[in-house]
């Protein structure tokens, strides 16, 4: 292949990774049916019971946070024991976004049964990469036992899912004793792996829950995201300045080889960043503006 051919497919490339793509806007509901006739043999479910904190990722199929029949990540036992999703977040989410495989991270809150039925979290907002579901939530108090749902793809062959609700049955982390609803128990040694426990005492085979995510409307996101922002100067010597990035959640810099010479995370809320160019040499180069909802432009770049 020659120099022209090979310049010519690099720009093919990157003009493929900007067409427009579509970000869907989801409302979901978690309903719970966890009671004490289907889940406690009739016997009154503790003062307290309650889910706690239910967490909501989106993702694309290079990450699992969960699976049956594996050993749940020290993220997904803290849930699992405590409700705690602090270790989740910094960790096992945090691992897929700095690899780029996942982009939101939803708190959407607990419910104690004393005061509601339905937890709700309205405008979800789903990209077309990253168009993968996974929920978490304790069933508390208890050992270890949970809730999830393991990466629901929101798309099909058509398109967006219009609608779906998804029956939730308990979960056992694998790591902490104890077959009732408490926390004071023994640590499971060695650690055991994820099982489901629907019909396991004092579970019968009834769901605890639902979630449903109903689709609210489709948005085109090709361009909105790069509006006003200004790249200068260009050619550049040293220094690049980007401004109005808001909307920007990284950048890349690329030869017209193909080659990443440079890729910086940018902090959500940012307007202005000032690159350091000063080790590249001179040339032609491809600046890639990637989007919080992951939509991609590229912009050619001149360093002198």
């Amino acid at each position: 292949m020659n120099k022209n051919t090979l310049v010519f497919t690099v720009f093919i490339f990157f003009v493929a990774l900007s067409f427009a793509q579509s970000t869907a806007i989801y409302n979901v509901e978690f309903t719970n049916f966890w009671n004490a006739n289907d889940h406690n043999n009739g016997n009154n479910l503790p003062e307290n019971a309650h889910w706690s904190d239910l967490v909501i990722t989106t993702h694309n199929n290079n990450v699992t946070f969960f699976k049956m029949n594996e050993m749940a990540s020290p993220g997904v036992a803290l849930i699992a024991e405590l409700g705690d999703v602090s270790n989740f977040k910094n960790e096992d989410y945090q691992n897929a976004i700095n690899a780029g495989y996942a982009n939101n991270f939803i708190n959407a809150g607990g419910l104690f049964l004393s005061s509601g039925n339905t937890i709700t979290y309205n405008n979800l907002q789903i990209s077309e990469n990253f168009s993968l579901v996974s929920i978490l939530s304790m069933i508390a108090p208890s050992p270890d036992w949970f809730i999830g749902v393991n990466g629901v793809n929101l798309q099909n062959t058509s398109g967006w899912i219009n609608a779906i609700t998804i029956d939730l049955y308990p979960y056992d982390a694998g790591t902490e004793a104890g077959s009732t609803y408490s926390l004071n128990n023994p640590p499971t040694n060695p650690q055991s792996v994820i099982q489901n426990i629907q019909g396991v005492q004092p579970f019968n085979n009834e769901k605890v829950a639902t979630i449903t995510f109903t689709l609210q409307s489709v948005l085109n996101t090709s361009k909105n995201a790069f509006t006003n922002i200004k790249i200068y100067p260009n050619p550049a010597n040293d220094k690049l300045f980007i401004n109005n990035l808001k909307n920007i959640s990284n950048l890349e810099i690329y030869s017209l080889l193909g080659k990443l010479h440079k890729k910086l995370h940018i902090e959500k809320g940012s307007e202005n960043l000032e690159i350091d160019i000063s080790n590249l040499n001179t040339g032609i180069y491809l600046l890639k503006l990637n989007s919080i909802n992951n939509v991609s432009v590229s912009k050619r770049l001149i360093i002198n």
